[in-house]
């Protein structure tokens, strides 16, 4: 009987020491931090995060040789982009006006787009020579040169890639949104 009391003592005895050892123990909050080590060079810059969109500038419009009164028509040259083939691999092309009065308001909406009694929209011109978007609009009171040539009207196209438009879900008729996901 005094061996198994003694046991009884001896495991005790060891409880105690386990149990004094995991309270009394150090955390990984308590240890110093060690120095970090130097930070290496710089790399090289990284290009600009627009997802490979491509967007030209805001340009005013200008009419080509041969509008009329009634109907206009003006190309903007897409340089090196086949744009059929753009489209056939599930690019998307949008053209955007921008009406700007300094001060007042700017507001930039998607083609097609009606003004009053103006309905401006596009396609896509494609020879063995150029691509580009031929941007159209019609009014029956003979008014399309009013639009040339302002700083108020100006009109921009932006040419997102298959696999950026599949990958995010765009609102290509909101420039703002679109804009801000793009990089534009």
């Amino acid at each position: 009987m005094k061996t198994t009391t003694l046991n009884f003592l001896k495991m005790g005895l060891y409880a105690i020491i386990g149990l004094s050892v995991l309270f009394t123990s150090c955390s990984p909050e308590d240890g110093k931090d060690g120095l970090d080590g130097m930070d290496g060079a710089p790399g090289p810059a990284g290009q600009d995060g627009n997802a490979n969109v491509i967007a030209s500038d805001w340009q005013t419009i200008q009419w080509d040789e041969g509008s009329l009164p009634n109907f206009g028509t003006m190309l903007i040259d897409v340089k090196d982009i086949d744009l059929e083939e753009f489209i056939a691999t599930g690019g998307v092309v949008m053209v955007y006006l921008r009406f700007r009065q300094e001060g007042v308001f700017d507001e930039i909406l998607p083609l097609p787009f009606t003004d009053a009694e103006t309905y401006f929209y596009f396609s896509i011109f494609s020879n063995e020579n150029m691509s580009g978007v031929l941007l159209r609009a019609t009014n029956p009171n003979d008014s399309i040169f009013v639009y040339e040539d302002t700083e108020t009207l100006t009109v921009r196209y932006v040419l997102v890639p298959a696999n950026v438009s599949e990958a995010n879900e765009l609102n290509l008729n909101n420039y703002k949104e679109a804009s801000k996901i793009l990089g534009l």
